[in-house]
């Protein structure tokens, strides 16, 4: 069996750890320092130092999809790269048996508990804003950033308890006379990945080469 490793997008932590240990993986995971998915050029790269830093290892898998282009150029300089061909962190969570089954509200606000806690940290959390400048001025602010994005999803990966999200979402969803829609979760490329399961959902670089643009999904 190669030896592998991992390098993942946080939001994914507790979805990632749950699946390998499901399948008993004995691939090593590191995950990677919130906010770079904002910076797709820093992306690049702190991804490449990482890669360019192993040794003694066959196989990288990017479980950092394609991020806004940041991944797209990255060299195996090291090992073999394997990458799904998603274009963030919603299509691995959302997907099945294959990407080309996966469908997706492009106009919707997703959540999940990495992304609730993520979202309670920001600027824009409705208590924290509140808090800050008072109990219309933040609504108001709310409903002139959101605008017309007022259909919330919680996807509900089995690995948290939906309940607290639910929770934490109501009061922004109430400012935005909004909707809440649960969606399970398949986490089918995780179960790929943890499997080493690698068919047309994903990008295989041998070591030496690059991975290409434009093999992840077209953008919306």
């Amino acid at each position: 069996m190669k030896k592998t490793v991992i390098l993942a997008c946080p939001t994914l932590k507790g979805e990632l750890q749950t699946i390998l240990s499901e399948e008993a993986s004995e691939a090593v995971v590191y995950f990677l320092p919130r906010g770079l998915h904002s910076d797709p050029k820093e992306l690049h790269s702190y991804v490449q130092n990482m890669i360019d830093s192993f040794w003694n290892v066959d196989r990288i898998v990017l479980c950092v999809t394609g991020c806004g282009g940041g991944t797209a150029g990255l060299r195996a300089t090291t090992a073999e790269l394997v990458v799904p061909r998603t274009r963030d962190c919603l299509d691995i969570l959302l997907s099945d048996d294959s990407l080309s089954s996966l469908e997706r509200d492009i106009s919707g606000v997703y959540f999940t508990e990495s992304w609730m806690e993520y979202s309670r940290e920001s600027e824009i959390d409705l208590d924290r804003l509140i808090g800050k400048m008072g109990k219309e001025p933040a609504e108001d602010f709310l409903r002139n950033l959101y605008k017309t994005c007022n259909k919330f999803y919680i996807i509900d990966t089995g690995c948290y308890d939906v309940k607290k999200v639910d929770d934490y979402v109501a009061p922004l969803v109430k400012v935005l006379s909004g909707t809440v829609t649960m969606l399970k979760g398949k986490c089918g490329i995780l179960r790929k990945i943890a499997g080493e399961r690698f068919d047309e959902d994903f990008v295989v670089v041998p070591k030496g080469s690059e991975i290409p643009a434009g093999v992840f999904l077209k953008n919306f």
